[in-house]
């Protein structure tokens, strides 16, 4: 992994490097040189993630980078191997459909996002069954591709980062985790750890979505007991983009894990628009006003930062608040050319402390995040021994 932050440096530095990689440095002097400074860029790192898993307020923003799985492990689905799918299900009526829609394969290549938007511009001017059919076949594929969660799932780095970053003080408010995926991973990773989710829907059979539950929570009551008592395993999962267990039936918005049709907002140019309706409208007010919380970290992981309706509000809230902590992790974050990472790198290296950039997978940086129930009562130990201190 490599990192950027006004900690370690106006470039980016390495941090976490294999010990064989270290060892494997033939200059003796280099190679104690390079351990000091591993050393250093490692407690960088360390002290960047625990100062933003300490916020009073902490939003976790989450891509397709959680659910791809480090090369050459795969859980989800790539855009590439979308397109591809699309490709081989519309076989040799793939060709008319890029023609019809004016598609630029030479300039754009294996963009399903892309293709899919021209074909709801073609669709609005013109429809035609060709393209018609080739959507609603694509978004079969998107949806089938997406389910790739079962019973028997090992999702082991979701349920390390859940056990690691979730289990906040109940004293502070929960986590809040929003995600762009349509799959069901982290659900899957919090039945696993036995954590329990506020994800907005009832605990009735159907469940229902009613935005008001996202303000409910869990205590344990007890009879001896005069005030309830938090459970400490619980967090607020928010999916901006919709689920795969997702279905409209009638007014309501429902639970089914075999949704014939799920409500989803899928990869198109219109996404922006989609997400200011109900039940995105929800999920998407809730990230913008917890952005600008006084006191909150905010770690966004495998998110490329191309959507803008999800881009701006966190440019925004940089801007304007200015106790916001940030640390943006992807696998390809130091040769990112979009505005959003172009802003975020000219910022820190013009002086801004409160973003760090890490280039690095989700497994890998799940191992460098550091326990946060050991931080905290390491810190309560602490207090308890200046307090014994004190009154000797």
């Amino acid at each position: 992994m490599k990192m950027l932050s006004v900690s370690t440096g106006p470039e980016w530095v390495n941090v976490r490097t294999s010990t064989a990689e270290i060892e494997a440095i033939v200059d003796q002097a280099e190679r104690e040189a390079t351990k000091v400074l591993l050393t250093a860029n490692n407690e960088n790192l360390k002290q960047a993630v625990t100062d933003l898993l300490l916020a009073e307020n902490l939003i976790v923003l989450c891509g397709l980078g959680t659910s791809l799985g480090k090369p050459p492990e795969r859980l989800g689905p790539t855009m590439v191997e979308l397109w591809d799918e699309a490709e081989r299900c519309a076989a040799a009526k793939f060709d008319k459909i890029k023609a019809a829609v004016n598609y630029d394969f030479a300039t754009f290549g294996k963009n399903i996002e892309l293709l899919l938007s021209h074909c709801q511009m073609s669709e609005a001017l013109k429809p035609q069954t060709l393209i018609t059919d080739f959507v609603k076949d694509s978004e079969k594929i998107i949806v089938e591709k997406c389910r790739f969660v079962s019973d028997t799932s090992a999702l082991n780095v979701h349920e390390a980062f859940l056990r690691k970053v979730a289990r906040r003080s109940t004293r502070q408010p929960r986590m809040k985790l929003f995600t762009t995926n349509y799959d069901i991973c982290f659900e899957h990773a919090a039945s696993s750890n036995r954590f329990v989710v506020i994800d907005g829907f009832s605990h009735t059979q159907p469940q229902r979505f009613d935005g008001s539950y996202f303000g409910y929570d869990l205590v344990r009551r007890e009879s001896e007991r005069t005030s309830p008592d938090y459970i400490q395993n619980v967090f607020h999962l928010y999916k901006l983009h919709g689920s795969v267990d997702w279905k409209i039936e009638g007014s309501e918005i429902i639970k089914d894990s075999k949704a014939e049709k799920p409500l989803i907002i899928y990869p198109r140019f219109s996404k922006f628009e989609s997400s200011y309706g109900q039940p995105f409208l929800e999920s998407m007010s809730r990230f913008q006003s917890f952005l600008r919380q006084p006191n909150t970290g905010l770690l966004a992981i495998g998110s490329g930062f191309n959507d803008s309706h999800i881009t701006q509000p966190v440019l925004a809230a940089i801007s304007a608040n200015v106790s916001l902590k940030v640390i943006i992790l992807g696998p390809e974050l130091e040769q990112k050319l979009n505005p959003a990472i172009k802003h975020m790198t000219a910022a820190i290296k013009a002086g801004d402390w409160r973003i760090s950039l890490v280039n690095g997978f989700f497994s890998e940086f799940v191992e460098a995040v550091p326990d946060l129930v050991q931080v905290l009562e390491a810190e309560q130990h602490e207090q308890r021994t200046r307090v014994a201190g004190s009154s000797q």
